[in-house]
């Protein structure tokens, strides 16, 4: 699996653009890792009310089940910021 930080989201993982969990069962699985990877306050930036939002293969996770959401190892999750400066 591969998970990429677009714009302001890389703010909090020192600069990093890309992460490979090796496994995540679904999206709150894997932002559990990514707090324990990049510390809590950057779990609490990806869960905060309109900070970000998740694509799992180019889809919406708000249409797929949100946190629930199921990842599979051969999928490409991004996760880009709700609003991003010009």
């Amino acid at each position: 699996m591969k998970v990429l930080f677009h714009g302001s989201v890389r703010d909090h993982t020192s600069g990093e653009a890309s992460f490979d969990p090796g496994e995540a069962l679904d999206v709150r699985r894997l932002i559990e890792m990514l707090g324990e990877r990049f510390g809590g306050p950057f779990r609490e930036f990806l869960t905060g009310d309109q900070n970000c939002f998740f694509l799992v293969n180019g889809s919406g996770t708000m249409m797929t089940g949100g946190y629930d959401t199921p990842l599979k190892n051969s999928d490409t999750v991004e996760i880009l910021p709700f609003v991003d400066g010009g």
